[in-house]
């Protein structure tokens, strides 16, 4: 079995493992890497090993009986909140759900309590448990450059007893004063056979083939296959094959069947967003198929633009831009 529990990523946990050893894990580190692969639960796992007061601990391999481990009560759904809600040692923010940035007030306090209270207050405190503290800043794609600018100080010049993890999907989607300043650590998208057996474990599919059928599609992301899983997106996913395929794509009606779709998650923008990036998604995946496969240069060029147009769509989704506006201006582009 993997190192607690995650697959995908031993060769990464055993660079920390050295470190770790070595008496040289601390620091800022840059989680980098597509969604759904196991980042998040990856840091979080790192963190019990890190606070573990067992011997296990020198390995980072956690005893689960200290008083420390008992604090980590999340479960194989990553209920993280429980376990940051009762580690005094261990803090975490995310992006909230209505919001487009991460607030400055997480990071730095409210303007009542500016420099009392967030991230980096939480962080610079003495460890209350035992000998060290994790930080954990989920979401880390989202700093705008007022977030960013009010880090830098942490992440440059984090106490010695403390381990600061940002996670995020790409570096060209990090400030370059956020990139210099925090150690990159990539991980890739899960093997086929390796997601296939998470999904059947997790009783999302009922057969190994269904799983390597959902893992290819997905790009090795977990998240992404356990969505893919619906018989409305395998209908809508055929018909968007289907146009994307013809010689001339027909906007107007991709534009519709996309916003008819979309309104059948509810009224809720977050449902709605989570509905269109899926479908963003598939494109993505379709067309990245058809670049692979241009037998000519036109062919090429053609499945590029149509790739980088689909990429920027989702970029524009991530910054909560009007659906209906970024659906119809991604299709007339098609």
């Amino acid at each position: 079995m993997s190192w607690h529990e995650i697959q995908g990523h031993d060769s990464i946990f055993e660079r920390f493992r050295a470190a770790h050893l070595r008496g040289r894990l601390s620091g800022s580190f840059l989680f980098i890497g597509d969604s759904g692969i196991g980042k998040k639960r990856f840091a979080f796992a790192i963190a019990k090993g890190l606070l573990c007061q067992g011997d296990g601990g020198r390995q980072l391999e956690p005893c689960n009986t200290c008083e420390s481990c008992q604090q980590f009560r999340y479960n194989t759904q990553l209920n993280q909140q429980s376990a940051v809600a009762t580690h005094p040692d261990l803090f975490y923010i995310s992006k909230p759900v209505d919001k487009s940035f991460i607030p400055l007030e997480l990071l730095i306090g409210s303007k009542e309590r500016r420099g009392e209270e967030g991230f980096c207050f939480d962080i610079s405190r003495t460890p209350y448990l035992g000998k060290r503290k994790v930080a954990i800043l989920d979401d880390a794609d989202y700093l705008n450059s007022e977030g960013a600018n009010a880090i830098l100080k942490t992440l440059e010049e984090p106490p010695p007893d403390s381990l600061i993890i940002l996670i995020g999907t790409s570096t060209a989607k990090q400030l370059p004063t956020i990139r210099s300043r925090c150690r990159i650590i990539r991980f890739t998208p899960l093997q086929p056979r390796t997601l296939a057996a998470i999904l059947l474990k997790n009783e999302i599919v009922a057969t190994l083939e269904q799983g390597l059928s959902l893992a290819k599609r997905s790009g090795g992301s977990f998240d992404l296959a356990k969505e893919l899983y619906d018989e409305a997106i395998d209908k809508i996913r055929a018909e968007l094959d289907k146009q994307f395929t013809s010689k001339n794509i027909n906007s107007v009606n991709i534009a519709t069947q996309i916003n008819n779709f979309i309104e059948e998650a509810g009224k809720e923008a977050p449902a709605r967003r989570k509905r269109l990036k899926i479908l963003l998604n598939i494109a993505i995946e379709h067309f990245r198929e058809s670049l692979k496969q241009s037998t000519s240069y036109d062919s090429m060029i053609t499945a590029a633009e149509r790739l980088n147009h689909t990429l920027e769509a989702a970029e524009q989704i991530d910054m909560n831009a009007n659906l209906p506006y970024v659906v119809e201006a991604w299709c007339n582009k098609l």
